[in-house]
């Protein structure tokens, strides 16, 4: 194959990716919609199961953090941002209080769609209980 024709493929399929992530934003969102107005989490079609999963991270705003807990805190937390295991930890031994953990903490949930191969979970699925089979 010639280097143009490898560079023109390369960019037809950087073109058919990109359409592709638009097309499935768009599904997404009607997914999002259609689950919400029926009042679902998944729904099973083709042999998947297309399960909606909600996820929260939270974000802490280390400059308020700073302003409301003691610069030893601040250090046991932080590095070059906050660290949240240390900041959790920090919150549940009382070196921060609820209220400053409620004013430093910003929590972004977003949603995503996990499509789930049922072939493939009914073969690692015991039959009689509905749990996974161990790996031998």
């Amino acid at each position: 194959m010639t280097i143009t024709q490898t560079t023109i493929n390369f960019v037809r399929a950087r073109e058919a990716r990109e359409q592709a992530e638009k097309a499935e934003a768009q599904a997404l969102a009607e997914l999002k919609e259609a689950y919400a107005q029926a009042g679902v989490t998944y729904n099973v079609e083709m042999g998947k199961k297309v399960a909606l999963i909600e996820t929260s991270r939270p974000k802490y705003d280390a400059d308020v953090l700073a302003s409301l807990v003691s610069p030893a805190t601040l250090r046991k937390v932080t590095k070059t941002e906050v660290d949240t295991k240390k900041f959790r930890s920090a919150c549940e031994v009382g070196l921060i209080k609820p209220e400053v953990a409620e004013a430093v903490t910003t929590v972004t949930v977003s949603v995503y769609a996990k499509v789930y191969d049922l072939a493939d979970e009914t073969e690692n699925t015991d039959s009689t209980t509905g749990k996974a089979r161990k790996s031998a």
